[in-house]
């Protein structure tokens, strides 16, 4: 995977990315919860690895920041799925240690 960092100096790129993530940050319920600033950085990747998606977007006015601003949220939102369904099969050190002592008792 090829990042083009270029595009997101395009007029309005990086204030998309700061928009989807205060959207994913705040609009869905907790089992996907994502701090702000981890959205933004995953949006900023997003937006650099899919560099033709971008270009696309902002070159053609009938798709422009709008699309863009939908396609990213989708893409943004697929992202913190997967790592929620990662976080609920992982087993945290301090709950293995626990589960572990009380089948020592």
């Amino acid at each position: 995977m090829t990042a083009d960092w270029g595009v997101l100096s395009r007029p309005g790129v990086l204030a998309l990315a700061g928009r989807a993530a205060r959207r994913i940050a705040d609009g869905y319920e907790d089992s996907l919860t994502i701090e702000y600033e981890d959205a933004r950085q995953e949006a900023v990747i997003i937006l650099a690895t899919k560099p033709d998606m971008v270009r696309e977007c902002l070159d053609d006015p009938a798709l422009g920041l709008g699309v863009l601003y939908h396609r990213l949220v989708l893409d943004l939102m697929d992202r913190v799925k997967t790592e929620a369904r990662h976080r609920v099969r992982h087993t945290s050190y301090e709950a293995a240690c626990d589960a572990a002592e009380r089948g020592r008792v």
